[in-house]
């Protein structure tokens, strides 16, 4: 038994005719297939691939506070020597865009607390979300050899512990 299907075709009843599939349904199927890919586009797709971003070496999270002084270490969290942790303030405000970048970072010296923290001012634990008061993260030595802290340092952090030093000496001399 034929039945009439497409314009002109006969065709039988257990057959499908594909000239009646209309274009919303091919759209709806376009639709679906792109939602369950997870595909690399062009446009977004780290050289090497995605997994390549778990090989590369960590960066240095993005500096804020005053004067650049220091580093994101979540959305709105800066920390800093001589700073301390700026939390929610208008100098953290811009560690946000650290989200936004393809590379990860890391912030801060060495691993501290239970969620994966990083010593970030003296006495401070930080991860992305808050900060606790931390006694391994407190400095080793207590100013009895200052040239120790300066081995191995950045020449910028070596010129601001030398004007935070001076800074605390001539204060003490005005007491």
């Amino acid at each position: 038994m034929a039945t009439a299907c497409c314009r002109h075709h006969r065709v039988s009843s257990g057959e499908w005719c594909a000239q009646e599939m209309s274009g919303a349904a091919v759209s709806v199927g376009l639709l679906f297939l792109l939602s369950v890919c997870s595909a690399c586009y062009i446009s977004n797709c780290p050289i090497g691939g995605k997994r390549s971003i778990m090989d590369a070496p960590l960066r240095k999270c993005m500096s804020c506070g005053p004067g650049d002084r220091g580093r994101c270490y979540g959305p709105s969290i800066c920390c800093g020597e001589g700073i301390g942790c700026l939390m929610g303030s208008p100098e953290s405000a811009h560690c946000v865009e650290e989200n936004y970048l393809l590379t990860p970072c890391q912030a801060g010296g060495r691993a501290c607390g239970s969620e994966g923290g990083r010593c970030a001012a003296a006495g401070f634990c930080c991860d992305a979300e808050s900060c606790t008061a931390d006694q391994s993260c407190l400095p080793e030595d207590n100013g009895d050899d200052q040239s120790s802290q300066f081995e191995g340092g950045d020449p910028t952090d070596i010129i601001l512990r030398l004007l935070h030093l001076a800074r605390h000496t001539s204060h003490r001399t005005h007491q």
